[in-house]
């Protein structure tokens, strides 16, 4: 996975790990199906994964339905929803609490990127804009 795509650095490490298994589901998904697929890349409890899973519902990020007497989970937000939004949180906070000179410099930064980048950053800048 390419580095600018994980969502760890908002979330936990836990956190963004069971997201990850939850958006590829793409389907309604147990705290027991999560813990399975977390366990083949290392030892977990499912009481740790029920905890992080309610905290993620907690947080607004998943919801939670009855199914029999386990509850089944689906992301609120598309993994490029969630990025939208966080990114604009984090922008909006960037210019509030560092203002213009900030921006200034990180217009500057933007000039470095490559060309590719660049046209990426002026075409979101563009779907702001709407």
């Amino acid at each position: 996975m390419e580095k600018q795509q994980k969502v760890g650095k908002v979330l936990g490490e836990l956190e963004s790990e069971v997201m990850e298994i939850i958006w590829q589901s793409k389907m309604p998904i147990s705290v027991r199906t999560v813990t399975q697929i977390l366990q083949t890349k290392r030892q977990i409890a499912y009481t740790t994964v029920m905890t992080i899973m309610g905290r993620l519902t907690d947080k607004g990020l998943l919801k939670r339905t009855e199914s029999g007497k386990a509850y089944i989970y689906r992301s609120v937000y598309s993994k490029e929803k969630f990025l939208t939004r966080v990114s604009r949180q984090i922008i909006k906070n960037f210019v509030a609490n560092f203002g213009d000179g900030a921006v200034a410099h990180f217009a500057a930064e933007v000039e470095k990127l490559e060309p590719s980048k660049r046209k990426d950053l002026t075409k979101l800048l563009k779907e702001v804009r709407k």
